[in-house]
């Protein structure tokens, strides 16, 4: 009995110590975390509109889990709209953001920002191939995925071995140009 009671404490008061640690150091690095976060939104920002060397001023718009919707200034001029959204691929989530013009004629520029789709094949989807097709796709009617190479402005080529992964991505930015559209309409209410 006494053998067993002193394993418990001694769990115990190692349980509590690394938790104080824990949480202290996660006190520590919030404010770093913080800013790394705002960090890469804003370089992300600058590199799916086009506003490189700065954005002078963006707005968040809509902000939810799956989806965020940013609007990009140049002085008091709207010169584009940034679009954060997630859905599931083969494997697992895919995030990504996008850029489009103001009024949603077109899609400015897309990255990747987080992805574990299956390497060689579903992975594909963050290749520079298969991203640069995305500049300049119409984003004012849905986008559609062919199998052979694009013959207007609103078909994006699946990526071969890995159409689901490709499949994904087209549903992602389909479903946020929706949601963002309607999201537009109610904020100009």
């Amino acid at each position: 009995m006494k053998e067993s009671l002193r394993i418990v404490i001694v769990l115990t008061v190692f349980s509590i110590l690394s938790g104080g640690i824990l949480g202290w150091f996660n006190k520590y690095t919030e404010k770093r975390v913080a800013l790394n976060n705002l960090t890469a939104l804003q370089e992300s920002l600058k590199a799916v509109t086009n506003m490189n060397p700065k954005i002078e001023a963006y707005e968040s718009v809509v902000k939810e889990k799956g989806f965020e919707l940013y609007k990009i200034f140049s002085g008091t001029e709207t010169v584009a709209y940034a679009i954060v959204a997630s859905g599931n691929g083969f494997q697992d989530k895919i995030k990504l953001i996008f850029g489009v013009k103001p009024d949603f004629s077109r899609i400015i520029d897309l990255r990747i920002l987080e992805q574990k789709e299956t390497p060689g094949m579903g992975a594909k989807i963050e290749t520079k191939k298969y991203l640069e097709q995305w500049k300049g796709k119409g984003a004012d009617s849905t986008l559609e995925l062919v199998k052979k190479k694009p013959n207007t402005k609103y078909q994006v080529e699946a990526i071969t071995g890995a159409t689901v992964s490709s499949t994904s991505v087209l549903n992602i930015v389909n479903r946020a140009l929706d949601r963002a559209r309607k999201a537009i309409k109610e904020a100009e209410k």
